[in-house]
């Protein structure tokens, strides 16, 4: 099994897009990509060059593709482009069920550009190509539970004993029996994305942010998986202070967890922005500690 980290928040792009090579198919998960937020600290020409980059990489590895997996449908998972999908075999979350109104029309007019397509409705079932399986989970909250960004698919694939498992956007994971789902598997390689920190404050509440970290411990403590950590939390240049009591826990147990970008041997894109360009809209920051996470949640209890 070969893994290829296509287009990732690392590199500089809303996208996880990921690409798995087996003996018997080649499979292209989560097709999308989109520029990203402000906060960002690169310039809109920058990150908008950055897009048209990556989308350009993204359309390559679709050319390569046997198999394309969609497992939402927000535009950082898939391209709503008819050429990008000539040909393939798609295994999407299913368009009709569990899914939110915004998702669901979105979902209506991806599947108007793709109806001579061979497409398999994903949720909850297995998929073999040889020595190759691919199994779905059944639908996950993107987020808390209730949220109303409705829910996405986890993907496993397997081959010959390896196994890879890639998280989609269940966001840190904020839900425990998620975490447990992913120990569970027990994979080689998990691709997991990040708790969205750079919505502190708006959309994202620190009580969540403790859960997700230690719910990404747990997975840590339970697996001896190699963690690609990215999407949501690489938008934000303090990852590494919000996740403190993540890579401190690595740190003890000989672990090591990386970024996509650093898996292929490269700084973040959004540190090296920082250094070069400074801070956008956290001007002080600190260690995300237990304690200081605990303290934050009493205060606003008060």
């Amino acid at each position: 099994m070969e893994i290829d980290y296509v287009a990732f928040d690392s590199f500089g792009v809303k996208s996880s897009c990921t690409f798995i090579k087996t003996k018997n198919v080649n499979i292209c998960i989560d097709p999308g990509i989109a520029i990203e937020t402000d906060s960002f600290p690169l310039s809109f020409t920058k990150r908008l060059w950055l897009v048209q980059k990556y989308k350009r990489r993204i359309y390559q590895y679709c050319k390569k593709a046997d198999v394309i997996v969609i497992t939402h449908y927000h535009y950082d998972h898939h391209i709503p482009k008819a050429d990008l999908y000539k040909n393939k075999t798609l295994l999407i979350k299913d368009p009709e069920k569990n899914i939110n109104k915004s998702q669901k029309e979105r979902a209506n007019y991806f599947l108007s550009l793709v109806e001579k397509n061979k497409i398999e409705m994903a949720d909850g079932k297995e998929f073999k190509y040889g020595s190759t399986k691919i199994k779905f989970s059944k639908p996950l909250w993107h987020g808390m539970e209730g949220t109303k960004l409705g829910k996405v698919i986890m993907v496993v694939v397997e081959e010959y004993g390896k196994k890879f498992v890639y998280s989609s956007d269940i966001d840190g994971p904020y839900i425990k029996k998620y975490a447990k789902i992913i120990a569970n598997e027990n994979p080689h390689v998990l691709v997991l994305g990040g708790f969205p920190s750079y919505l502190l404050g708006f959309l994202a509440s620190i009580k969540n942010l403790r859960r997700s970290i230690k719910n990404t411990i747990y997975i840590l403590e339970n697996t001896k998986s190699k963690i690609i950590l990215d999407h949501h939390l690489l938008r934000d240049y303090r990852f590494r202070e919000i996740y403190y009591e993540v890579f401190r826990k690595a740190k003890e147990l000989g672990r090591k967890i990386n970024t996509a970008a650093e898996e292929l041997g490269k700084e973040p894109e959004v540190i090296t922005a920082y250094k070069r360009n400074g801070p956008t809209r956290w001007k002080k920051w600190r260690k995300f500690t237990f304690s200081y996470l605990n303290k934050a949640i009493k205060n606003l209890k008060k």
